[in-house]
């Protein structure tokens, strides 16, 4: 004779075990999926300070690239929140002085405005003699606190610099030029 066992289902174990291993991949799901959207939401937000801040960088770095001297800041190792230099071009222009000023929340050169919502703008000079410039820029949005500020940094070495310059040697000696408009 043959036994049947009628009793077909889950135990009560096996149903906890998978209500249990179910509510943790959700909450692995859930935490990946609010991140994604926060980060999303980050970099919506900060792409306009973003291109800003690179356009203004681009900008400035080019003058810089194109001066025969800096005037501000005059020290070799000091730090300032004014970039002022002198571009010259032997035949081509007269010499031409431009100044970089952080004005409020507003970065101007020779005093229209070039950029917006700006935190701070440093320019500092290095130890060596006509040495290379470093300019920082940072950028955020006062009107959206929950928008993290960020800055841009980058370092130049001008390419007009009279006579062989530093250990490089590489210098122009003033035949470097580029129209910026």
């Amino acid at each position: 004779m043959m036994i049947r066992n009628e009793d077909k289902g889950f135990t009560i174990i096996e149903l906890v075990t998978v209500i249990v291993v179910l509510a943790i991949l959700g909450a692995f799901t859930f935490s990946f999926m609010d991140n994604a959207i926060k980060t999303y939401r980050l970099a919506k937000e900060q792409s306009p300070l973003y291109a800003d801040g690179t356009c203004i960088m681009e900008r400035i770095t080019r003058e810089l690239s194109d001066a025969q001297s800096i005037t501000n800041p005059a020290v070799e190792g000091s730090l300032s929140n004014t970039l002022t230099l002198i571009k010259t071009h032997t035949g081509i222009d007269p010499s031409t002085t431009v100044t970089f000023q952080q004005d409020n929340r507003y970065l101007t050169r020779n005093g229209t405005r070039i950029g917006t919502n700006i935190k701070t703008f440093n320019v500092s000079r290095s130890t060596a003699v006509d040495g290379p410039i470093t300019i920082e820029l940072e950028l955020d949005n006062p009107s959206d606190t929950s928008i993290p500020s960020f800055k841009l940094k980058t370092t130049v070495i001008p390419n007009n610099y009279p006579g062989a310059y530093g250990v490089t040697g590489r210098s122009f000696d003033g035949n470097y030029y580029e129209t910026i408009k």
